[in-house]
């Protein structure tokens, strides 16, 4: 069995200490996976990963594929209100080109499960279901307590094992709108497992839903709409680095960037099956990507 994990990011310091939380996120996420693959999405200057790069522990299962602030503008067809770092787009990338046998939708502030744990997630489901892990939080705070005072990024698995019996289950329920059946949990998009032929066959997020909100929700809706199982679980413990802000979609709403949200009845309840088509993710477009 073979695990890949789709991360993204826009280098943007988006609820601040961004790359201090990136370094913890992809550190433990090269430790569990088989696969990494970071899509650095439309950063002004250069791509986060070379912020980070001299901290991580780097074992050749990191791939980087960087899609410029112009290629970006193409993709999102020069739509001004487009989502700064679009996620459909950008993790349909990476979920396109995952090799894994299961693949694992994730964001750019989460420490990781134990491999051993996340095995026995998958050998526990029925190899037709779509899983949501629900967060649980941890804080600057706590992890510079831990580690007296300071960050000690080559020490993450410590603070991983010391977070991991010092926390509790998160049961937050959500519902979207009215008839949302499918989110199930708050954040549900912090960490989504299927296996392959579930992403291939629901064709990835949704890629006319390029503006915040409700994408998560929706790529769940279509698991459901396919025929396949969708499911909520609380462990094994997976961390969100608490940045302090109202995030709303990458980079905010009310108060950020981002000004336009997609609509929650589109995304939600008028979702059947897929409306993408068979070149989701740019799949007849080769795009370079570097190997870490």
């Amino acid at each position: 069995m073979t695990i890949s994990a789709i991360i993204i990011s826009r280098n943007d310091n988006y609820g601040g200490h961004l790359a201090e939380r990136a370094t913890y996120a992809i550190n433990s996420a090269i430790a569990t996976y088989d696969e990494v693959i970071y899509v650095d999405w439309n950063s002004e200057t250069h791509s986060l990963l070379y912020d980070i790069k001299d901290n991580l522990q780097l074992k050749g299962n990191l791939k980087h594929i960087v899609i410029t602030p112009d290629i970006a503008s193409i993709l999102t067809n020069n739509d001004l209100e487009a989502q700064k770092c679009c996620e459909v787009l950008a993790r349909n990338i990476g979920i396109r080109r995952a090799t894994g046998d299961y693949i694992i939708s994730t964001n750019i502030d989460i420490i990781h499960p134990k491999r051993e744990d996340v095995e026995k997630v998958i050998d526990e489901s029925n190899g037709d279901t779509m899983i949501t892990l629900s967060r649980r939080e941890t804080t600057w705070d706590i992890i510079k307590e831990f580690h007296g005072g300071e960050l000690k990024y080559n020490e993450w698995d410590k603070l991983r094992d010391y977070i991991y019996v010092n926390s509790e289950e998160r049961k937050h329920e959500e519902k979207t709108a009215s008839g949302d059946d499918y989110s199930i949990i708050n954040c549900c998009g912090d960490y989504q497992l299927a296996p392959k032929h579930i992403w291939d066959d629901i064709r990835g997020f949704e890629e006319v839903l390029i503006y915040p909100l409700f994408a998560d929700t929706n790529v769940q809706k279509k698991a459901v709409m396919h025929g396949h199982g969708l499911k909520a679980i609380y462990n094994p413990p997976m961390f969100h680095i608490n940045h302090g802000s109202k995030g709303w979609g990458g980079g905010g709403i009310a108060d950020g960037i981002n000004k336009k949200s997609n609509d929650q009845y589109r995304a939600v309840i008028y979702q059947k099956q897929t409306e993408n088509n068979e070149t989701w993710g740019f799949g007849d477009t080769e795009i370079e990507f570097e190997i870490f």
